[in-house]
């Protein structure tokens, strides 16, 4: 039976720490490694005490890992040291992907899939969320490291994002790669205000530039809206430089990275923000988990 190792990322949101606690209703871990940021330390230390005390009376080896989104690359390294020294061919990771920025998550998906490490990832939906702002003033984005895909000289960029709440995001990733066309996956659905905090800000954005396509996605279907990606993404990949970006529901970086996987030439972009709203999200709803 393979050892249940539980990958987290540290954060203030009460999903967090209730999220950890229905985890471990339905695996024993063996050890849990917390990530935390530096930049919101503050934020996440009585959730990360909560959990140094969860797994204290669980009798649970907890590890705590310091890092930064100002520097990717020495937290890519933390990332790989931590999944090659305790992932082995009787280890599986269980990622909870709630609060963890898709960046570390795709790179940790492609460390345990180098290794055929067996992943389970899960997603905590809160009850609601903050309904003035979640994120803001977008930082530069990036390339994921290993995860940059194979340039095409001569072929111009195309970029394809899921739509979220923070329609800057979007504008400034498109600002920054000066894609030649750009496809907009914008979720289904009525949940958390979606039609009028997503949809209808990115239709006012976007709708009418013959530069844009915008399409469907319901990124809590089974397949994390996978077979749309895909579909969308096919004609393009022969003619361009595809760059690919998660800004919607967290399970869509589920999907993209699953696309990545079966096309290699494409690229992961991550769009960083540098402010997060303290009160970004409320309690916690339904669990959704899914193997890679």
């Amino acid at each position: 039976m393979n050892k249940h190792i539980i990958f987290t990322a540290a954060s203030w949101e009460p999903r967090f720490f209730s999220g950890f606690e229905r985890i471990l209703t339905r695996f024993t871990p063996e050890r849990v490694v917390m990530y935390f940021f530096s930049e919101y330390a503050n934020l996440s230390q009585a959730n990360r005490e909560r959990i140094r005390s969860c797994c204290k009376t669980n009798s649970i080896t907890l590890e705590e890992f310091e890092v930064s989104f100002a520097d990717p690359i020495g937290t890519w390294k933390v990332l790989y040291a931590t999944a090659a020294a305790w992932c082995n061919g009787d280890s599986s990771a269980v990622i909870d992907i709630t609060t963890m920025p898709r960046e570390t998550t795709w790179i940790l998906f492609g460390l345990f899939g180098d290794r055929a490490i067996p992943v389970t990832w899960a997603y905590h939906k809160p009850q609601g969320y903050n309904n003035t702002w979640l994120s803001r003033d977008p930082d530069r984005p990036r390339l994921v490291p290993k995860m940059g895909g194979v340039t095409k000289l001569g072929f111009p960029i195309k970029l394809l994002l899921t739509s979220g709440f923070d329609v800057e995001r979007a504008r400034q990733l498109i600002l920054f790669f000066e894609p030649e066309h750009v496809l907009v996956g914008i979720q289904t659905g009525i949940q958390f205000g979606n039609k009028l905090l997503n949809a209808a800000r990115h239709l006012q954005e976007f709708q009418g530039s013959s530069a844009t396509k915008l399409f469907e996605i319901d990124a809590y279907a089974p397949d994390c809206g996978y077979e749309s990606l895909e579909r969308e993404i096919k004609e393009h990949l022969a003619d361009s430089n595809l760059i690919m970006a998660s800004l919607g529901p967290k399970t869509s970086a589920v999907a993209l990275y699953r696309i990545h996987n079966k096309y290699p030439q494409t690229s992961l972009a991550y769009a960083p923000s540098k402010e997060f709203n303290p009160d970004y999200s409320f309690g916690i709803a339904e669990t959704l988990y899914g193997q890679l």
